[in-house]
């Protein structure tokens, strides 16, 4: 061999995309998983639907699915953190292509069953848990911190544009492939997601001395994230609008609040209902792209709660008020623009106040607290339409004078009135949130976490440290 040949060979050496390329990778592969599962989500419904008729079972199948989520996320974020990222970014897409196969051989076999799905849809939860919090941590371990939320903006895209092409593609996937042929579309997907994921690169995180500080016994671990939350007055506040508002924005945009009252004023025109989820989606993709090309909120705190309050105000309100198309779309585009940018900021937050080595457990015990209430909003909404306030709205009824000349009367106005009221309620608590210092201010009174190592020798069983908060001025 040549001595140039020689030199030549030990030069060169392959290095894995990183930084925002490699993001970008993991992201295009996830964007195609992510649509041919959203094809998938609206295809299965229909089916169990077609073999049921029974709206309770497919309402089934989100109840099994968010709330294996919730059972698993906080003791989820105990293990992101001891673990490799990258293995745990692909457990949900390892869960789900083994629950796609069997399901895909139950079908082809002529053999599949209701309950199948619902234990699929729990291997798919249990993903879940590991996913969302693991990819949140990787960004701040792979970009700097000035490129937080363009790289939360682009992962913000994931959930927003398949819901614009899923309902479009699912429906004439459904009659030209059937199910067996979109579950195969789908595990091919997740197949080349996983490829592109094991393609890139991604960094451990740095060990900080808050992190070593908090190795308990695993049970204790559990709730070390929601500890860590709580012990901080300002990060607790705005974790307490999530939960809320939450409660407040489940219930008026649950299927079981926002379809009956389109359907209902529409004549049960699927059309309109489909054009409002579409412009709803939409919004959110250019909020995204927004996000993402621009990257910057130098106050993120301040940005969560305005979108809040502007969400509720003019989004949801206007929603309930609404009794056209026209709208109906205005409503929604203003609510769903708003909720990237307020998701974005909380989570590039949590990256530039949370030491690296514990955001597996806050990002987890903060999507417990903020959808902790999600499950039951359905239920909800679905009684208080359907039990007071459709009666109350019908003609003579109690409410009819009161609200009548605002959201109208008959069928779907009582639905109407519902939103209205979760509208002026999560408005509230956005302005609860901004008359609050604590609350407004806590991207300024928490300190940036340090990328300090631990002392050799530290003693690691101690107490939660706590951030001493000093008021802005």
């Amino acid at each position: 061999m040549l001595p140039s040949q020689a030199m030549w060979r030990l030069n060169f050496r392959f290095q894995r995309p990183n930084g925002m390329t490699g993001l970008f990778i993991i992201w295009l592969g996830q964007m195609i998983s992510g649509i041919a599962s959203s094809i998938t989500a609206v295809a299965l419904p229909i089916w169990i639907f077609s073999i049921t008729d029974s709206g309770t079972a497919v309402g089934l199948l989100e109840f099994f699915y968010f709330g294996s989520y919730l059972l698993v996320v906080l003791f989820a974020g105990i293990i992101i953190d001891r673990s490799d990222r990258k293995t745990m970014m692909l457990m949900y897409d390892f869960l789900s292509l083994s629950a796609l196969a069997v399901l895909l051989v139950l079908q082809t076999a002529g053999v599949l069953e209701v309950w199948h799905l619902y234990i699929a849809a729990v291997f798919q939860g249990v993903g879940l848990a590991f996913q969302s919090p693991s990819y949140l941590a990787a960004i701040t371990t792979m970009v700097p911190r000035k490129q937080y939320v363009r790289a939360n903006g682009l992962m913000s895209l994931l959930d927003d544009i398949p819901g614009i092409f899923g309902p479009l593609l699912a429906g004439i996937a459904y009659l030209i492939l059937g199910l067996s042929g979109i579950l195969a579309i789908n595990l091919i997907a997740f197949v080349v997601s996983i490829g592109f994921l094991l393609f890139v690169e991604i960094p451990a995180a740095p060990q900080t001395l808050e992190g070593q500080l908090s190795h308990r016994i695993f049970l204790s671990e559990a709730i070390y994230g929601i500890k860590y939350i709580f012990q901080r007055p300002g990060l607790l506040g705005l974790q307490m609008i999530f939960f809320t508002g939450n409660l407040f924005s489940g219930i008026a945009l649950s299927v079981a609040a926002l379809y009956p009252m389109i359907l209902l004023r529409t004549g049960n025109s699927t059309e309109i209902l489909g054009a409002v989820q579409s412009g709803g989606a939409l919004a959110a993709v250019v909020a995204g792209i927004f996000l993402t090309t621009w990257g910057g909120l130098k106050r993120p705190a301040r940005a969560i709660i305005l979108g809040w309050i502007i969400s509720n105000l003019l989004g949801i309100t206007l929603l309930g008020v609404g009794q056209t198309l026209l709208i109906w779309l205005i409503a929604i585009v203003i609510n769903s623009i708003f909720d990237p940018i307020v998701n974005v900021a909380m989570d590039a937050l949590l990256q530039s106040k949370t030491p690296p080595d514990l955001q597996g457990r806050v990002f987890s015990a903060s999507d417990f607290i903020a959808q902790a209430m999600i499950p039951f909003t359905p239920l909800l909404a679905g009684y208080f339409g359907d039990r007071i306030f459709e009666p109350a709205m019908s003609t003579g009824g109690a409410l009819v004078n009161t609200f009548g000349w605002l959201v109208g009367t008959g069928p779907g106005s009582g639905f109407g009135l519902l939103i209205l009221m979760c509208g002026i309620g999560g408005t509230l608590v956005g302005v609860a949130g901004y008359l609050t210092s604590s609350i407004r201010n806590v991207d300024q009174l928490l300190p940036d976490f340090q990328r300090v190592p631990p002392p050799i020798g530290m003693v690691r069983r101690m107490p939660i440290p706590e951030n001493e908060e000093e008021p802005v001025k």
